[in-house]
């Protein structure tokens, strides 16, 4: 088994970095390699302005949770330790703050106009945003007074919760199911499962809804689409299959951020492949072996992700040929790459650092210190600014 991938997997299940809460099965190697020592960060040019817009200490630490901020207009939404916040996206002032007598696990989402990544059509606002619980509790709160407006029991802990559109917002549970709810009342108007392996990780990627379809990654290595208003099940793809080499090579969970483009998405696994799938019939019109935690983002420009080594990889989307590799954050476990501006990466890695990477040269161009406790969720970008989230509750917007 290569020790490197060994070394990445124990790390997550005793700290779980890069967006996962445990790996459920106990790994029988754990006390058999030694923990990773990080290499000193290689000294860049600085060649881009950052500028540090403002921070806060919000008192909500994530922890290791893969919970989102959620951008809506001119207000951020985030959640942890217990309770959910609004802040004003401009100045970091505190709008309103709801006490949530659970374990927050998924969250924060809205209306799918609102989210700077998505590719829906202009729906109304839903004047919601939601988020889930450990206890499966689906909850959707006013997002101007932060009043809560619906709770709806589900069948386990929630994991992540899609945008919302046309009256129906996702949740996904860790039994490996999808639940269809009214944004409006929270009434379960469909539910449909896939069947898990017996050894995943803690944790999902968010749902993404696209035209009519809700699209999700699963633990079996599958992409499945589903129709938004009555969970019919459109198509599912294969991403990654069990190798039986291994337990721990055996985890090939869809956990990371896809991401769709025109006609076409693309999702990674660990331990498995990356793919681009024609959105309308779910076949895949190339596969690559690409083992990455995090997921991609992409654009007209390339397709950027990071491996489970921490290796920076620019893809041609058209082919799934890599373009370039940067390795300077190889052991950091570095976030999914996301882009600015159509010609910057921003990533984050297990120090705080928050790095900026030019899309085309592959050149560091700025560097910036953030959280010290690090990032458990990738950065949030909306046109040039940045917003991040970190473990000990610090949020930051910098613009460049």
């Amino acid at each position: 088994m290569n020790s490197r991938l060994l070394t990445f997997l124990i790390f997550v299940t005793a700290t779980c970095v890069s967006g996962c809460s445990q790996i459920i099965e106990k790994n029988p190697f754990a006390n058999q390699v030694a923990p990773e020592v990080l290499k000193p960060l290689k000294e860049i040019k600085t060649s881009q302005k950052v500028n540090k817009v403002w921070q806060v200490n919000t008192g909500l630490a994530s922890g290791n949770n893969k919970i989102n901020p959620f951008l809506e207009s001119q207000t951020i939404y985030i959640a942890g330790s217990g309770a959910a916040s609004a802040l004003d996206a401009n100045t970091g002032a505190l709008r309103w703050k709801t006490p949530i007598d659970e374990m927050i696990t998924a969250g924060i989402s809205g209306n799918a106009q609102s989210n700077p990544s998505a590719t829906s059509a202009v729906t109304p606002n839903t004047n919601q945003v939601y988020l889930g619980t450990d206890n499966g509790n689906a909850i959707a709160l006013n997002a101007k007074t932060g009043k809560i407006e619906w709770i709806e029991r589900l069948s386990s802990e929630i994991l992540s919760v899609s945008p919302s559109k046309n009256g129906r917002v996702i949740f996904r549970t860790v039994d490996g199911k999808l639940h269809g709810l009214s944004s409006k009342t929270g009434e379960l108007i469909w539910e449909r499962t896939q069947k898990s392996p017996s050894l995943i990780q803690l944790g999902a990627g968010v749902p993404i809804v696209v035209s009519n379809l809700v699209i999700a990654g699963f633990d079996n290595g599958k992409v499945a689409a589903y129709d938004l208003q009555t969970g019919q099940p459109v198509w599912e793809t294969v991403v990654a299959l069990p190798t039986g080499i291994s337990g721990t090579e055996d985890i090939i969970d869809v956990d990371g951020k896809m991401k769709a483009l025109g006609n076409a998405l693309f999702a990674s696994s660990l331990n498995g492949g990356m793919v681009g799938i024609n959105m309308q019939s779910g076949k895949k019109a190339w596969s690559i072996a690409f083992s990455s935690p995090n997921g991609v983002d992409v654009n007209s420009k390339g397709l950027y992700s990071s491996d489970d080594k921490g290796v920076i990889w620019g893809i041609d989307p058209q082919t799934g040929d890599p373009r370039w590799t940067q390795d300077i954050l190889q052991g950091r476990h570095p976030s999914v790459p996301m882009i600015v501006n159509d010609s910057t990466l921003v990533v984050t890695d297990i120090e705080g650092n928050i790095h900026f990477i030019n899309i085309t040269s592959a050149e560091f161009t700025a560097r910036v210190k953030g959280d010290l406790s690090g990032y458990s969720v990738a950065p949030l970008v909306s046109g040039n600014n940045v917003y991040l989230f970190g473990k000990s509750g610090l949020l930051s917007k910098y613009s460049l």
